[in-house]
């Protein structure tokens, strides 16, 4: 397929170019890389929403016959990528991620990808297309439904307001003890712990859920879970660590909250809680176009 006919349909399906989260990512590059940044990624993404074609690196044929899905680009499976299309004399292939820079959960560090990388994409015609809040948003694909689906949640509704969206959804599950509850959670995103140090309530027999996939620390978003009924907050982080003035600001706005919340608080990783979206749903929805369609996972989910 063309890379231009595949970025379209990707365009269309997602309206990638409505949710505009151009003041969403420079935050992360400081001036020194922006500017090495600006000499690989299309002027349309730079001077647009972010969310699109971000590298444009097409072969000789302009074809994409392979998709790469991931949910950071971690510099890890970045070598890898260009490792196999290397290769396979690298005919021309693209990344579908949901975001553009790594990011450490641990420290609470974005990590952009090396000046080296950005050059060995385009030398070996490996483009780069991002997807963030679209892919949280989407009605039918997104994060959020991928999350609830695997985890059997029924009469699902959208809650959560997200650049013109919803990234949260809350639903209901036959009554069941916590404990097991925590261990679908785990499953479904192939942990093979949760932090139960971060677990609250944790008799509550949980009945009525709420998810909001990848960063859930923001208060007004755990109150609005609570006011919707749910007995359970399943996120990818709902405390931030490291030291950053951000992590610190957000523990401090967040503390108040969380000690009034009567919600058990559920932290699956902001990596794990978006693998299930690429996992469960982008792969057919690439392999249906007649792309082969290969996850990559990250060894460490916490990053």
């Amino acid at each position: 397929m063309k890379l231009q006919e595949l970025t379209g349909k990707l365009d269309t399906y997602f309206n990638s170019h409505a949710f505009n989260e151009s003041d969403g990512w420079t935050f992360t590059m400081d001036d020194s890389y922006i500017s090495s940044f600006s000499r690989f990624a299309r002027e349309q993404f730079l001077q647009g929403s972010w969310n699109g074609l971000m590298l444009e690196n097409p072969g000789a044929a302009g074809e994409v016959d392979r998709v790469y899905l991931m949910v950071f680009p971690t510099q890890d499976i970045i070598d890898t990528i260009i490792a196999q299309e290397v290769e396979r004399d690298a005919p021309g292939s693209m990344i579908f991620s949901h975001h553009p820079v790594g990011f450490s959960e641990q420290t609470m560090t974005f990590l952009p990808m090396p000046v080296e990388q950005l050059e060995e994409l385009r030398e070996h015609h490996i483009s780069y297309y991002n997807c963030h809040a679209p892919l949280d948003c989407h009605v039918k694909t997104s994060t959020a439904n991928a999350l609830a689906d695997a985890l059997g949640l029924t009469d699902q509704k959208r809650f959560a307001s997200y650049y013109g969206g919803y990234a949260g959804i809350h639903g209901n599950v036959s009554p069941v003890p916590f404990q097991k509850f925590a261990e679908r959670v785990a499953s479904a995103c192939e942990l093979e712990t949760l932090r139960y140090d971060q677990v609250r309530h944790n008799g509550f027999v949980v009945q009525h859920v709420a998810v909001i996939p990848g960063g859930g620390d923001d208060p007004d978003e755990m109150k609005e879970a609570q006011s919707v009924g749910a007995d359970t907050y399943v996120t990818g982080h709902w405390w931030l660590f490291g030291d950053s003035e951000f992590a610190a600001q957000r523990r401090k706005e967040a503390r108040p909250v969380i000690d009034k919340l009567s919600m058990n608080l559920v932290a699956a990783s902001h990596y794990s809680t978006e693998l299930i979206v690429m996992r469960d749903m982008m792969q057919d929805y690439f392999q249906d176009m007649g792309l082969e369609a290969i996850l990559l996972r990250q060894q460490n989910p916490w990053g």
